[in-house]
């Protein structure tokens, strides 16, 4: 049995809380203010906190990040109206970044106050409306979201004991089992909602969750993978997907076909915890570099040191 776990890092595009280094506006009394606001706000000196953020939104009203730190400040305050408007202002000036910050509970633990109230809603509410605006379905993208979370779990324990006993071991086995009972789940929601919306890509659920459905069907038999291979080419080609998805699908099907591989993303593990890791045979390798600069993925020796491969190109 082979396997092959495909990581989706999202990077997010604000600073952590430790560590603010980006303003909204290179002006001094603006970061003085915001810098007095957030050290206040780690003190639980919430008047002075809310009293700081006000003066600097006196001068600029660009940062989703203080205006959402200045509705902790005025919740701490006890003034929830003003938090619950602060809410609101955060996730119109960039509901993504408002949306990340509050999602990312590690570097953001300071909103934990507002996670855990009533405003919860309002600002689940907030981005929900933000998101409607631009075109996006917001509900679909929280069952995919959950699908998505539903299919990671059991692989990234998978990951964790294969790398320590092997990918073949009995300590794996029970995993592998867990996994065909959630792909199978998953591939009836995944099939329903192809049906429904077609291609739920980037314009309708957002960067993140556009790959949920690739994801699913690259992790289905071989049958279901060509059934949707040209729908999720189109998607890529309309700019809907990544084209280094599609092209990982691509691969995927030609190796469970017995052909050679185009751009090198499938990986043959070692069966026990001292067997190296290899590539499945690539189709004209001495140009692979090439087909995967095209889809947007890195050398190909690069990818093999993430899989302790080292990799040795052909000659010319």
């Amino acid at each position: 049995m082979r396997y092959v776990l495909i990581l989706a890092l999202a990077g997010f595009l604000v600073q952590p809380s430790s560590a603010q280094t980006t303003y909204a506006v290179d002006d001094t009394a603006y970061v003085k203010a915001v810098e007095n606001a957030f050290a206040s706000l780690k003190q639980g000196d919430c008047k002075t906190c809310l009293a700081q953020y006000q003066r600097a939104f006196a001068i600029s009203k660009k940062s989703a990040m203080s205006t959402l730190r200045a509705a902790v400040c005025a919740y701490q305050c006890q003034q929830t109206e003003l938090a619950r408007i602060y809410i609101s202002k955060a996730t119109s000036i960039d509901f993504w970044i408002s949306e990340d910050i509050w999602e990312n509970r590690n570097d953001y633990p300071e909103f934990e106050i507002l996670r855990a109230s009533s405003l919860m809603a309002d600002f689940q509410a907030s981005v929900d409306k933000q998101k409607i605006t631009e075109g996006r379905n917001p509900i679909l993208e929280r069952e995919l979201k959950e699908i998505f979370r539903a299919d990671n779990q059991p692989r990234l324990r998978l990951d964790s004991i294969g790398r320590q006993y092997g990918f073949n071991s009995p300590q794996t086995k029970s995993l592998w089992t867990e996994i065909s009972r959630v792909d199978s789940i998953n591939l009836s929601k995944i099939e329903r909602i192809l049906q429904q919306y077609g291609y739920p890509g980037k314009h309708l659920v957002g960067e993140k969750q556009n790959i949920t459905a690739w994801l699913v069907i690259q992790h289905s038999p071989l049958a279901i993978q060509e059934k949707y291979l040209p729908m999720i080419q189109k998607a890529a080609d309309q700019g809907e997907l990544n084209k280094s998805s599609a092209a990982l699908l691509v691969d995927r099907i030609r190796v469970y076909k017995g052909q050679k591989q185009l751009y090198g993303s499938q990986v043959r593990l070692g069966a026990g915890a001292n067997d190296k890791n290899s590539f499945d045979p690539i189709e004209d390798e001495i140009n692979v570099d090439k087909r995967r600069a095209d889809v947007g993925l890195p050398p190909i020796k690069d990818y093999a040191r993430q899989w302790g491969i080292e990799y040795i190109p052909p000659k010319k």
